[in-house]
């Protein structure tokens, strides 16, 4: 009994993972026409051609976060990685003057992002080496010099989308701005929490607000990948868009 069920299993895991793909694409093309209907008469983002899948943000992403920034308004954001999310956080940033940086670690990928986007606007980058570093016995990437560039600084919004992924505990800089750079009233975006290392460090970052008895809500969001937001309990409704 117990091997035919094992046998039942490996023959049902193609089909489920089927099922699975096809109710990921619906949530994508769902979140796809949310979005251009959410966006189509915005006042500060005016330029909307995005381009997402693959490594970039999917629609389920640019539409929580564009729905994140318009709802919370912060003043200080944090991103992590350049991408298609960085066309909207600085396009955010400038029509409402508030602080936006990106870290990155790829010069040519700043380049040929800046020469490739539509649009005036100002999108201001920092480049920090990567490097590798043992978090709870696994190996994981990071940015390099992260607590110097962060130095003096409090974020209310913090977007979480690099460097590439690790196995293990993946994209931990997060933890960096959790314990000494993060306003009360928050909001944090962690994508790709499908995986397991991202998953991960996204529970680390719940582990780290409770330590500090800082009161937050969270929920998971899917599209073709799945987000995980983050936020302080005053901004509950973040976790219902």
């Amino acid at each position: 009994m117990f091997f035919d069920r094992i046998k039942h299993a490996r023959l049902f895991r193609p089909l489920l993972e089927e099922v699975r793909k096809q109710n990921a694409t619906r949530a994508e093309i769902l979140k796809a026409l949310s979005f251009n209907s959410t966006v189509a008469d915005s006042a500060w983002l005016k330029y909307k051609s995005f381009s997402p899948g693959l490594w970039a943000a999917d629609f389920g992403l640019l539409y929580t976060l564009y729905r994140a920034l318009g709802s919370m308004k912060p003043r200080s954001i944090a991103e992590f990685g350049l991408g298609q999310s960085s066309k909207m956080v600085h396009q955010y940033a400038g029509y409402f003057q508030a602080d936006a940086v990106t870290y990155e670690h790829d010069a040519e990928w700043v380049k040929f992002f800046n020469e490739g986007r539509d649009g005036d606007y100002p999108v201001r980058v920092e480049l920090l080496e990567l490097e590798t570093i043992r978090y709870k016995d696994c190996e994981t990437v990071t940015y390099k010099g992260l607590e110097q560039a962060v130095a003096g600084k409090q974020f209310d919004f913090v977007l979480v989308d690099g460097p590439f992924g690790s196995d293990r505990y993946s994209r931990p800089e997060v933890l960096e701005i959790v314990k000494g750079h993060l306003a009360p009233r928050f909001c944090i975006i962690m994508d790709d929490t499908d995986r397991t290392g991202e998953r991960e460090t996204a529970q680390e970052v719940m582990n780290e607000l409770k330590n500090r008895n800082i009161a937050f809500c969270s929920t998971t969001c899917q599209a073709s990948k799945q987000h995980t937001i983050i936020c302080s309990a005053d901004l509950k409704f973040l976790t219902t868009l």
